[in-house]
């Protein structure tokens, strides 16, 4: 390959990648009106829209609107096993607390330790207070935990992957699969060292998994395989993701979907200004990809 080659394949493949200023003007601010943010910042919010357009969610319990509404939530939560705590606001996995089954005095906290109930109060207090959103005050609230697919259990037993698909004017344009690892806390962010594996939109295939950066093909504690797994309900988890995006006034989304094991696929979430990582997942730019679907 002469140099002339050379540069005009590196100029090409800096077209297709999108970086965070390309992705502002051209994807938030140009699909995403600025009034309609908050359906995706609150959670809450977030799931009213969603479960208003049918769109699958995962069980809420008991939600906690100020410090005058702490000792009523615990009480709702006594007899409960297997949930986890949220705040309305808040990104990156920030406040959230997921408690397994009950043990004396408390309940077990997943990754281990124990949560008891004086821990859940200041949780909670903590959480109303702000101190998880950037802001003077926030709501808290208590979901059904996600019994996950078999599939994503044999990847991380002791927390749970997700998915992360990206669509543009409700079309799948990326998707991956985020895994926990003891390094991320049992979190599947990346940048607290979650594992990324890109998935093939048409076939649901796991094809790359990239952990901190570096292309890999097993999970570095589990050693569980990485590439070449068939996702559970793939098929579903697409409809999921397009039902998700119209049933909000956003045009550029992260929808962020678990596959629970009886009622398959759920939205946790979803971005309004998702993150660019994912183009390092699949080692391709984003442009590429949406010129790929013609989104």
């Amino acid at each position: 390959m002469t140099i002339r080659q050379q540069l005009a394949r590196l100029l090409h493949h800096r077209r297709d990648l999108v970086g965070i200023n390309r992705r502002n003007v051209e994807l938030v601010y140009a699909q995403n009106p600025r009034k309609h943010y908050p359906i995706a910042d609150d959670k809450l919010l977030c799931k009213v829209h969603l479960e208003r357009a049918g769109v699958p969610v995962s069980r809420t319990i008991v939600t906690c609107d100020g410090l005058r509404d702490i000792p009523a939530t615990l009480r709702a939560l006594e007899d409960h096993a297997e949930f986890v705590v949220k705040p309305a606001h808040g990104s990156g996995g920030a406040g959230i607390v997921v408690v397994g089954e009950r043990v004396t005095g408390g309940w077990r906290r997943a990754g281990g330790g124990k949560v008891t109930l004086r821990d859940l109060h200041r949780h909670l207090a903590d959480i109303v207070f702000g101190a998880y959103s950037g802001d003077l005050t926030d709501r808290a609230f208590v979901e059904e935990r996600i019994v996950p697919h078999q599939t994503f259990v044999e990847l991380w037993a002791d927390g749970l992957c997700d998915l992360r698909v990206i669509t543009l004017r409700g079309t799948p344009v990326m998707a991956m699969v985020r895994v926990p690892t003891l390094q991320s806390g049992g979190r599947a962010n990346l940048h607290q060292g979650g594992l990324g594996l890109a998935v093939d939109l048409a076939t649901g295939h796991t094809v790359r998994a990239v952990h901190r950066g570096r292309s890999v093909t097993h999970h570095p504690e589990s050693n569980a395989p990485l590439v070449g797994l068939a996702l559970p309900a793939w098929d579903q988890v697409l409809e999921v993701a397009r039902a998700a995006a119209g049933g909000v006034p956003l045009g550029y989304l992260g929808v962020d979907i678990v596959v629970d094991r009886e009622r398959g696929p759920l939205v946790l979430e979803i971005n309004a200004r998702p993150g660019l990582e994912i183009q390092n997942v699949h080692g391709r730019g984003l442009a590429a990809a949406i010129a790929e679907v013609g989104a």
